[in-house]
């Protein structure tokens, strides 16, 4: 039996109202899509269309196997209406837009098979390539179409991980509607066909139960090894699998491909799965709607380049502000614009009410419904009531009291309090490098458990942007650490994942 690992520091948060349930919505065919021809990791590819195209959902729209890149495709069929360059999540892009016919068939991507253990690995390579799904994980999956920062050769482990640690989490069941268990072992066994040298690892939090008599089907495997990890945020964060699974230190600010290392989630694999094995290209997610906002929380799956405001607009609760987040309520964007387009990274989306009220002797009550670090009387006795989650900060900032909380919480081994008053009192100098502000993976626990409200992960941010302006890069004072790296440090600057 595989021993539960875990690292210093994180968080546990208990369960917080608005959590999806199982259930998952199949998709509607919109009746227009804008798809940006830079998502996912890599860069833009050429346009291989103009407006007035007839397109069918499942054909390549961009491509430039020159680029560090993936293609992308046509989600719905149609006609391009349009192409523009916008301001996607502050990179400039190309957007195509297309007017749909209505219709949900889609072209399969040509050689894929049922019965593809009988492929070759180079047949297998161009599928993954062709569907569109080596822009997933954080570094891409490398193949020889230049679709990664490395080559496969270059990978010397691969981690798929089933880690729940956020407040809000995607459901593995959800993600499991039409598949099997089997499925996620065929898309592991056909990375490790592309990827042969590569030992694989199945990184599964124990208490989730979700696969069962996984460790007796896991010995048929040479290739792949289960690990099971505790269920603590941020342990789904690169950084902390690398460190957890493989006990390898990380390259902070730079990619876990730099040191021949591949991280994928679930809905990863299964995407290549279906690429291979059922000749789907990547023109859909599953995504998880989360949160009190809601008037359901669930699962649904969206063409890409689905309106925000198409999959979620008429689930708010009309008498409530939301506040609309990506993928994680610490870390995720806040969504402001609701006519941005669904991506592939999309995963979750949050939606909390606004509240700024004040409330009215908030340090004497009971704190049944309010998760704190602390942890009051009721919340340590009564760990099973669902928690609230709003906006409200429940106070002003305050001085800093010394708790340690931060530095408790800390998964990397920083001091926040004490970088953040260099920061506020201007004093950012090599001090900061000597105190590892580069180790900061903005994972925003400091902030989140700071009794005195300081936004302590704000000022790491801002004290490291400074330094780098004044010429202490992070290759100062990551890169030495490391006589591994793979890959063009200086190209992957450009094209981290959007």
């Amino acid at each position: 039996m595989s021993k539960c690992k875990t690292f210093r520091g994180g968080y546990k948060f208990v369960e917080f109202q608005g959590q999806p349930d199982d259930t998952l919505e199949e998709p509607f065919i919109p009746s227009q899509v804008n798809i940006p021809l830079l998502q996912g990791f890599g860069k833009e590819g050429d346009c291989l269309v103009k407006v007035g195209d007839k397109v069918f959902a499942g054909q390549i729209i961009s491509r430039n196997d020159q680029n560090v890149s993936s293609p992308v495709h046509a989600t719905i069929s149609g006609i391009v209406s349009g192409i523009n360059k916008t301001n996607y999540f502050g990179k400039n892009c190309l957007v195509v837009s297309i007017k749909g016919d209505g219709r949900s068939e889609y072209q399969k991507i040509p050689n894929a098979s049922s019965n593809w253990s009988q492929l070759s690995k180079e047949s297998i390579e161009e599928i993954l390539y062709i569907s569109g799904v080596t822009a997933l994980g954080h570094g891409g999956i490398p193949s020889r179409f230049n679709s990664s920062i490395i080559q496969p050769d270059d990978v010397e482990n691969v981690i798929v991980h089933i880690v729940g640690s956020e407040p809000y989490n995607i459901s593995p069941r959800a993600l499991f509607h039409k598949k099997t268990t089997q499925n996620l072992f065929d898309g592991m066994e056909i990375l490790h066909k592309v990827i042969p040298k590569a030992q694989i690892y199945l990184a599964i939090n124990k208490n989730k139960n979700i696969l069962q008599g996984l460790d007796e089907q896991i010995t048929k495997y040479n290739w792949l090894k289960i690990q099971y990890l505790k269920s603590k945020y941020p342990q789904n964060h690169e950084a902390m699998l690398v460190k957890t699974v493989l006990g390898q230190q990380f390259p902070y600010g730079y990619s876990s491909a730099n040191i021949g290392v591949i991280v994928l989630d679930l809905q990863s694999v299964l995407h290549v799965y279906e690429a291979v094995a059922e000749g789907k290209p990547f023109i859909e997610r599953t995504i998880a709607l989360c949160g009190t906002a809601l008037k359901k929380p669930l699962h649904v799956k969206a063409r890409i380049g689905t309106a925000l405001d198409d999959v979620i607009g008429s689930r708010i609760k009309p008498e409530i502000v939301p506040r609309i987040i990506l993928n994680s309520l610490l870390t995720g964007a806040v969504l402001n614009d609701r006519s941005l387009s669904i991506d592939k990274n999309y995963s979750q989306i949050i939606a909390i009410p606004e509240n700024h009220n004040r409330q009215f002797l908030a340090f004497i009550r009971s704190g049944i419904r309010s998760d704190s670090y602390s942890r009051s009387f009721m919340s340590n006795f009564l760990p099973i009531a669902q928690k609230t989650c709003d906006t409200n900060q429940n106070g002003e900032e305050r001085p800093c009291i010394s708790c340690n909380y931060c530095e408790e919480v800390c998964p990397v081994n920083i001091i926040p309090q004490i970088l953040s008053k260099y920061v506020k009192r201007s004093i950012v100098d090599e001090t900061l490098a000597n105190l590892h502000i580069y180790d900061c993976i903005q994972c925003g626990l400091c902030s989140y458990v700071c009794p005195s409200k300081i936004p302590l992960a704000q000022h790491i941010k801002e004290g490291a942007n400074i330094l780098m302006e004044q010429g202490c890069t992070p290759d100062q004072c990551i890169l030495p650490n490391f006589d591994n790296i793979k890959g063009v440090v200086e190209s992957y600057r450009g094209i981290k994942e959007v």
